[in-house]
């Protein structure tokens, strides 16, 4: 977890910045990684982050299981603050809503999202924190 926080992470958003989104992040070479750009709630500038998601139809499912000793990720709140942003998948940047999603529909899509991304099941053991939003791209 160590080297996606503090090397693959920030690698993903510098070639982002530095192709300003023509190339894909590096971890889509092993996972579904889309890019989310979001509005800072507190400092009103974008932030993108590389996030592994599932698709269903033309909808995105992300989720944050929080690590033990860790606040809460940023982006996270951004997303709750906003309820959009921008997706960029592949070649495709999609405006999306999001809504976070009940206890009761995060559970159905959890085994789905632990299966691209098996962390998320070891950090929401150690601290019962997690978050999972669907994206819809917006009309």
């Amino acid at each position: 977890m160590w080297a996606i926080k503090h090397v693959v992470s920030p690698l993903d958003r510098l070639i982002g910045r530095i192709s300003r989104g023509r190339l894909p992040p590096l971890s889509s070479l092993v996972v579904p990684t889309l890019l989310l750009t979001t509005v800072g709630r507190r400092s009103g500038q974008e932030r993108t982050i590389p996030l592994v998601y599932v698709r269903d139809g033309n909808r995105f499912l992300v989720a944050n299981a929080r690590p033990a000793g860790e606040r809460n990720n940023p982006w996270v709140l951004n997303l709750r603050a906003a309820a959009r942003g921008q997706v960029k998948v592949k070649a495709q940047n999609v405006l999306v809503t999001s809504r976070e999603l009940s206890a009761s529909e995060a559970e159905i899509w959890w085994p789905a999202l632990v299966e691209v991304w098996p962390a998320f099941s070891e950090h929401y053991t150690a601290t019962g924190d997690r978050s999972v939003f669907e994206l819809r791209p917006v009309d």
